[in-house]
């Protein structure tokens, strides 16, 4: 959700620039083309953070081990 709203905000910011700026429709593209990169490069990180954590607990369960996942929001307790 953080991430969608700074991007919302990153694009709105950009077109707010170039609309100033009397900029063209080949400006606006290469800031899309740009927001886009790094969108899916923070979807893969996460994609790859998120396998390495789930594989961890699962050999840390298999072990009769007790693990917390990282970055859990606790609501009960």
């Amino acid at each position: 959700m953080i991430v969608i709203v700074i991007s919302l905000v990153f694009l709105l910011t950009s077109f707010v620039l170039v609309m100033i700026n009397n900029g063209s429709s080949n400006e606006i593209k290469n800031i899309l083309d740009g927001l886009l990169i790094v969108l899916m490069s923070l979807i893969l990180f996460k994609l790859i953070l998120q396998s390495f954590v789930v594989t961890f607990a699962s050999v840390k369960a298999y072990k009769g081990e007790y693990y917390r996942y990282p970055f859990t929001i606790r609501v009960l307790r």
